[in-house]
C-alpha cells in the first residue's frame, strides 16, 4: 500500500503538531466538524466535561426551530448518530446512570428535529431507535428506583408524539423489574380512568373532531394505554393480558394472531396457538381480498412441530 494513502497508519506518521494544524485547517468555517472537534477535547478531560458539552448541544438542537433540506438532513442525522456515539464511547463505560439520562433527553429531541424535518427515508426515525437500543443494553446497569423509573415511562409514552418512546418498556424491563412493571400496570389504568383535565380538553379544541375533546382525549388514552399494558404484559410473561387487548375478531386478523400465537408457544399452550392461527388462516381464505401471510404459515408449522405426535390429526 501507498505511503500517501489515507489512512490511520500513515497520518499518524505525520506527528501531533502537523495533524493538529491540519485539523484546525479543515474545521474552518464547518460548524459540524468544529463541533466534533471541541466534543474529543471534552472526552480528553474527563466525562463529566462530555456530558456538559452534549447537554448545551441537546438544548441548542431544540431551540433550533428552521426547516432542513435532505442535504442538510444528511448533515443532522450524522450529527446525531455523532452525539450517540460520544455517549457510547465517553459516558457509558464511566457512569451508566449519567448515560442512560443522557440517551433520554436525546430521544426528548425527536418532537423538536421531526418538526422541521421530512423523514420519508427514515434516517433520523432510525438513529432515534438506535437511541433505544443503548438503552436495552444499558438496562441492567440502570439504577435508578424501579417506581420513579415506571412515572417516568408513563409520562414519556403519555407525551411522545411522534413516537420516539416505542420500545421504551421491554427495553427498560430489566431495570424496571417486577415492582416498577406491575407499578407501570396500575398507575397506567388509574391514568387512563382519569378524567381528561381543563387544559387536555383545550388542547382537543379547534381540532374538528366528530366527537367532543373529552372523549376523543379518553380513546386516546385507551389506546395508549393498551399499548402500555401489552408491553407490560409481555415483560411479565403474561401471555393472557397481553391478548386482552384484543377482541375476539381482531384475534383473527392475520396482521395480529401470529403475535398472539408465537407468545402462547412460548407459553406452552400449543393447542390455543393453534387454534388462533387456524381461525386467522380460515378468515384469510373467506376474505375477498385474499393475501399471502408468510408469518401465519410459518407459526402454524411452528405449532406443528411442537406436537408432532399430533401433527397427522391437525392437518
Amino acid at each position: 500500500m501507498s505511503k500517501k494513502t489515507l489512512n490511520k497508519a500513515n497520518l499518524e506518521k505525520l506527528g501531533a503538531d502537523k495533524l493538529a494544524t491540519l485539523v484546525m485547517d479543515l474545521v474552518q468555517g464547518n460548524a459540524a466538524l468544529q463541533r466534533r472537534a471541541r466534543m474529543e477535547l471534552s472526552a480528553a478531560q474527563g466525562p463529566k466535561d462530555v456530558a456538559a458539552d452534549l447537554r448545551k448541544r441537546f438544548a441548542s438542537l431544540r431551540r433550533s426551530t428552521s426547516y432542513l433540506d435532505w442535504r442538510k438532513q444528511r448533515a443532522l442525522v450524522k450529527d446525531l448518530e455523532s452525539l450517540l456515539a460520544m455517549i457510547e464511547t465517553s459516558i457509558l463505560p464511566h457512569d451508566a446512570q449519567d448515560g442512560f439520562e443522557l440517551l433520554w433527553s436525546f430521544l426528548q429531541l425527536a418532537p423538536s428535529i421531526h418538526e422541521r424535518t421530512d423523514d420519508s427515508n427514515g434516517a433520523v426515525g432510525d438513529v432515534f431507535r438506535q437511541a433505544m437500543d443503548m438503552i436495552a443494553g444499558l438496562s441492567p446497569r440502570i439504577t435508578m428506583d424501579a417506581k420513579t423509573l415506571a412515572e417516568r415511562i408513563l409520562d414519556a409514552v403519555a407525551d411522545a408524539g411522534y413516537g420516539e418512546f416505542d420500545g421504551i418498556i421491554p427495553a427498560t424491563a430489566e431495570a424496571l423489574g417486577p415492582e416498577g412493571l406491575e407499578h407501570l400496570k396500575q398507575i397506567t389504568k388509574v391514568w387512563a380512568d382519569t378524567a381528561p383535565t381543563p387544559a387536555e380538553i383545550d388542547a382537543y379544541q379547534g381540532l374538528g373532531l366528530h366527537s367532543s375533546p373529552a372523549d376523543a382525549i379518553r380513546r386516546a388514552k385507551q389506546s395508549t394505554a393498551s399499548i402500555i399494558l401489552a408491553d407490560v404484559a409481555d415483560a411479565q410473561g403474561d401471555v393472557d393480558a397481553y391478548m386482552a387487548r384484543y377482541s375476539a375478531e381482531q384475534l383473527t386478523y392475520g396482521t395480529i394472531a401470529p403475535d398472539v400465537a408465537q407468545r402462547l408457544l412460548a407459553a406452552g399452550r400449543v393447542q390455543e396457538a393453534y387454534d388462533i392461527i387456524r381461525n386467522a388462516m380460515a378468515r384469510e381464505a373467506d376474505s375477498p381480498f385474499r393475501r399471502f401471510s408468510s408469518e401465519l404459515d410459518e407459526v402454524y408449522e411452528d405449532c406443528l412441530a411442537q406436537i408432532p405426535e399430533a401433527a397427522a390429526g391437525f392437518r
